[in-house]
């Protein structure tokens, strides 16, 4: 068996460099990725632009006069409350009045100016009330004053627990704010985290689906070419068909994970850059998708985005490609005639659409039994695992396992490939059967 895989690693290489060596390759791959890096940084920095419709316009507020009845030491409202240390509420002034009745008060804030307003706190049975009074002539509106009474009644409460003689930490917990949900017992509460679960097998699944169909297609045309052709008995006497289409099919699959490589590394590096340019421009601002990747590293796994789990996913990945890859080359190999070659892309295009269609669904009908035995199937498990591995969804232990079977069936595949490339060739220009196909594997055991 170990020499049937002799001089694979020639092939691979001939094929590799005839793949690569040329401009197009070097050119397609480098723009792309500059592209991609590019437009990652300038969509980071455009997202953290903040949009004119949405600044709160400067409080047209200048002074609030305000009469403290309470009986308490009076209020710094400004040192009490971040609230009014915002760009559009910082040119507020809030002045205490003293020894003046509510009439006196409301009278001084009119005559003061038009943008001057007045507040009164008055004792009351249950508690404390602020009043805010906007004076005749004043150009306040009611909401414009409203706005105020929240921040305003959050800062007096502060003070009052101030006043009241409590530690720092009993002042702290009596601040910290009271958060209330929702949630049905059994079910899983974080929406985004089944978000998560069900849009990145999508979305995985369809970039995986978009290179099968691309790389696929240049895999069965380079089997069946040769195959068709006059070399091919040139080339099984110097290699064994197990070795050509190993070789054959790796040479297609490695240019094909190293551009797709090269364009994941340049939209992280897009990503994470876009987000540092648009920081240093915009303080504050964080890309809403790094958000989601801390979030998915907190909240979804005990694995989820663990190195351990990228380096796996990364593994899982490229043995799942690379088994849809041979399967392409396989329906190379049941072509007798060029003319065929485009009616046998049905043969590989089917179980990828199948298979990802399956995968997709499973998880949205809420059917756990289908989405578990996917990850056994070899047609459908690569596209799950490399996703339930990263999201954390399984752990190491069973993702090793199913990308070894994943793996097994590869080998499996690549032996059956090889016995009919070789057994087709006394039939080329006859009319492939299945009854063929099966004499062919019978007679080259």
């Amino acid at each position: 068996m170990k020499n049937n895989f002799r001089g694979w690693n020639t092939v691979f290489g001939f094929t590799f460099r005839q793949l690569t060596k040329g401009p197009g390759f070097k050119f397609v791959t480098a723009l792309v990725a500059l592209l991609i890096l590019g437009a990652s940084v300038l969509i980071n920095v455009i997202a953290a632009k903040p949009e004119q419709s949405n600044m709160p316009e400067r409080s047209p507020i200048e002074k609030v006069l305000v009469l403290d009845n309470s009986g308490l030491q009076p209020t710094d409202y400004k040192e009490m409350n971040p609230f009014f240390s915002q760009e559009q509420y910082a040119h507020i002034v809030f002045e205490t009045i003293t020894g003046q009745t509510r009439e006196d008060v409301i009278k001084t804030a009119a005559s003061d100016s038009t943008v001057t307003i007045a507040a009164i706190i008055n004792t009351t049975d249950t508690g404390y009330d602020i009043e805010i009074v906007i004076p005749d002539g004043s150009v306040i509106s009611k909401s414009q004053a409203e706005i105020l009474i929240e921040p305003m009644s959050a800062a007096f409460e502060t003070n009052k627990l101030l006043q009241s003689g409590l530690t720092e930490e009993q002042l702290a917990a009596a601040l910290k704010p009271v958060i209330t949900s929702f949630a049905d017992i059994g079910e899983d509460t974080n929406e985004i985290t089944f978000v998560i679960k069900m849009v990145a097998p999508m979305i995985f699944g369809l970039m995986l689906y978009m290179m099968l169909i691309f790389h696929g297609q240049a895999i069965s045309k380079s089997v069946s070419t040769e195959k068709t052709s006059k070399l091919v008995e040139t080339l099984l006497t110097s290699v064994h068909p197990y070795a050509l289409i190993t070789g054959k099919v790796l040479a297609v699959s490695a240019m094909a994970i190293l551009q797709f490589v090269t364009w994941l590394v340049a939209i992280f590096a897009g990503l994470y850059l876009g987000n540092t340019v648009a920081h240093s421009i915009y303080p504050g601002y964080e890309s809403s998708v790094i958000s989601v990747i801390n979030f998915l590293k907190d909240n979804i796994g005990e694995t989820a985005f663990t190195l351990p789990a990228v380096i796996l996913t990364i593994v899982a990945f490229c043995i799942g490609f690379l088994f849809y890859c041979v399967i392409a080359g396989l329906t190379g190999c049941l072509v007798s005639k060029p003319e065929e070659a485009a009616s046998t892309q049905a043969i590989f295009q089917f179980p990828v659409i199948i298979s990802w269609l399956i995968t997709y669904l499973s998880p949205m009908l809420g059917n756990e039994t289908v989405t578990v035995v996917t990850r056994y199937i070899p047609f459908t498990a690569p596209f799950c695992i490399p996703v339930d591995i990263l999201t954390g969804t399984i752990g190491l232990g069973e993702g090793i396992i199913t990308t070894l079977l994943l793996l097994l069936f590869t080998l499996i595949v690549i032996m059956l490939s090889g016995r009919i490339y070789k057994g087709l060739i006394l039939y080329n220009g006859q009319k492939v059967s299945l009854r063929m196909i099966g004499n062919v594997i019978k007679a080259n055991k």
